[in-house]
């Protein structure tokens, strides 16, 4: 049996995808736990605090989750935290065998070893931009779609100054920074003013909020 370290886990769970190029798309959630990034607006700050558990019960319960309630989806997406801190995620993606991953990540660490085991959902984190940093976000930039969490206008010039440093103008989702309908409604207005002005980019929602509100595991 290969040795696999141990993952840190915060929950699994089963629902749809309310953000991104997958909005709408059912899936098994992977929330680690742990985080290299502490940003004010985080919405999942519980996932600091989680359990050790092996690679192999983390299959395993998931797949018995799957089979008591007679589900049938091979989408999972690991999420966070940030995954790309746990070891061994390319191994416990093997284990899964034929499914269809989604990795969700802040581009701080870039693990070559993935590319082409996953789809990257990776949402730059504006405040932290350094040269490193950057250069970590250029990597990824050409195998997946860009998520940028957004506050106010000055997010968003940021976020396009990136991009165009990146030169990545595709894939490239503008996501309004709120936890109730009205703020998100409200930012998202402003925000589809400001990418129809740029002429390229995508508004995406968070739908999970209007349909669950900030309820765990939705």
């Amino acid at each position: 049996m290969v040795k696999v370290n141990d993952m840190k886990v915060n929950e699994i769970f089963y629902s749809i995808q309310g953000e991104g190029q997958q909005s709408g798309m059912p899936a098994w959630f992977i929330r680690f736990s742990g985080c290299n990034l502490d940003c004010s607006f985080c919405d999942s700050k519980y996932a600091k605090k989680g359990t050790s558990i092996s690679a192999h019960k983390l299959v395993n319960d998931l797949e018995y989750e799957e089979e008591c309630n007679n589900i049938k989806c091979n989408n999972i997406i690991l999420t966070g935290g940030e995954p790309c801190i746990q070891k061994d995620l390319l191994k416990l993606i093997k284990m899964f065998g034929k499914r269809k991953f989604y990795v969700e990540t802040n581009g701080t660490i870039y693990k070559q070893e993935l590319i082409g085991y996953a789809t990257f959902i990776v949402s730059p984190k504006l405040q932290y931009l350094n040269p490193k940093y950057i250069e970590a976000l250029r990597k990824w930039s050409t195998h997946g779609s860009f998520k940028f969490v957004i506050g106010s206008k000055k997010d968003f010039n940021q976020a396009v100054d990136l991009c165009k440093k990146l030169n990545k103008f595709d894939d490239v989702y503008f996501m309004p920074m709120g936890t109730n309908e009205k703020v998100l409604k409200n930012k998202m207005l402003s925000i589809a003013e400001w990418i129809k002005e740029l002429g390229w980019g995508q508004l995406t929602m968070r739908m999970q909020i209007y349909l669950w509100g900030l309820k765990r595991k939705t």
